[in-house]
């Protein structure tokens, strides 16, 4: 008698070309992923930007008192060098004497991506500055911008405009406008 036993499972030329097919899919999608991740990054950067100006605008308001942002290393002082690279912090300034007292702090943020850089343009250079009327003018200028730019992907940013009213809108560049070119 001759009995055919049926095999389950598989042999291991089939579990080769199982691997082998999992292994030029898992290459294809890798590298597109990494740039899907870095425009992540650079859009988190800028929406955390945009709600640090909105929270500040928001206190000020909430406040009646003067509520500053300012470029941030430790998330406790504001750096002098204008330098928003390492992350800011809002906080209130209602003596005006522009530190940072413990009780004065309002929420830090941290620093974005190490390929992410935020450039600061016109009365925001420094600080950003609100009062219920809006931003403050700094340096005879009553608006300004942040150019959030990423070191892999020069051809966009994302800018984050701050008018005299203090309105801030998020937008996005489809080349490089020089600015990001500078930092």
């Amino acid at each position: 008698m001759n009995t055919h036993q049926k095999q389950n499972g598989l042999t291991v030329v089939e579990l080769l070309i199982i691997l082998a097919a999992i292994a030029v899919v898992a290459m294809i999608s890798v590298p597109g992923s990494a740039v899907v991740l870095e425009h992540y990054r650079l859009k988190a950067a800028s929406a955390d930007l945009a709600s640090s100006l909105n929270l500040a605008k928001e206190e000020a308001a909430m406040r009646n008192s003067m509520v500053k942002v300012c470029p941030s290393s430790n998330g406790r002082f504001c750096r002098n060098d204008g330098d928003w690279d390492h992350g800011w912090l809002v906080f209130s300034d209602g003596n005006r004497d522009g530190t940072v007292q413990e009780i004065e702090l309002i929420d830090a943020f941290g620093a974005p991506s190490p390929k992410v850089h935020v450039v600061a343009v016109g009365a925001v250079q420094q600080t950003a500055g609100f009062t219920v009327a809006g931003l403050t003018p700094a340096d005879g200028e009553n608006q300004g911008e942040f150019h959030v730019c990423h070191e892999g992907l020069n051809s966009r940013s994302k800018v984050v405009r701050i008018d005299a009213d203090g309105w801030v809108e998020v937008s996005r560049t489809e080349t490089g406008d020089g600015v990001c070119s500078r930092s």
